[in-house]
């Protein structure tokens, strides 16, 4: 688990702020896809194409939290161990129901996965509080305020408007992409990931 956790510190902030920025972009267009089939009276993709492709944020970016987090991890605390344990239900999630809706419906043909199985979703809320766990992690760190804040309202906006939480952590990724720039072009590093113990 350490080096899982080492590898992630280790993840240019670049790169994630890349990565938040291309799950937002999905998430926005999974919902409007939902709200296009909803008007039209279209047909939804099946379940497991969905999970392979754009749906596949649902693992990502909880990852791209867990790659801000080892990097300040021991710094955070308790609070932040305890989202980040939180958080990586996400990902676990994400990867069963895919490797799931794959097989029962693109392997064996028979449609969508049943609820029984599309029960392990309540994960995903798990993984949430997580996020509000970690962010508030985050603001006790000085210099990272910022990240606690963008997690925290990207969270929080998504049940007040649908689209919001695309904007919110289009904002923050780009915020960290413009971030890592700044750094190398002032010939420094992005922040060190903090040493393993």
């Amino acid at each position: 688990m350490r080096t899982v956790v080492h590898r992630l510190a280790r993840v240019p902030l670049g790169t994630v702020g890349l990565v938040i920025v291309v799950c937002a972009a999905m998430a926005a267009v999974h919902v409007l896809l939902v709200r296009h089939v909803h008007e039209t009276g279209g047909e939804e993709w099946p379940q497991w194409v969905a999970r392979l492709t754009i749906e596949s944020y649902w693992g990502l970016l909880p990852l791209a939290f867990l790659a801000l987090w080892a990097r300040v991890r021991e710094r955070a605390g308790l609070p932040g161990r305890i989202g980040a344990a939180l958080m990586a239900l996400g990902p676990v999630a994400a990867l069963l129901i895919t490797v799931a809706a794959i097989v029962w419906g693109g392997i064996l043909g028979r449609g969508d996965l049943p609820e029984s199985v599309m029960s392990l979703e309540l994960l995903f809320y798990g993984m949430m509080l997580g996020v509000l766990v970690t962010g508030a992690a985050f603001l006790r760190l000085a210099g990272h305020r910022l990240w606690g804040v963008m997690l925290i309202a990207g969270l929080l906006a998504d049940f007040v408007m649908p689209l919001a939480l695309s904007a919110v952590y289009v904002v923050f990724g780009v915020v960290l992409v413009a971030d890592a720039v700044r750094t190398a072009r002032c010939g420094g590093t992005t922040p060190a990931a903090e040493p393993a113990h």
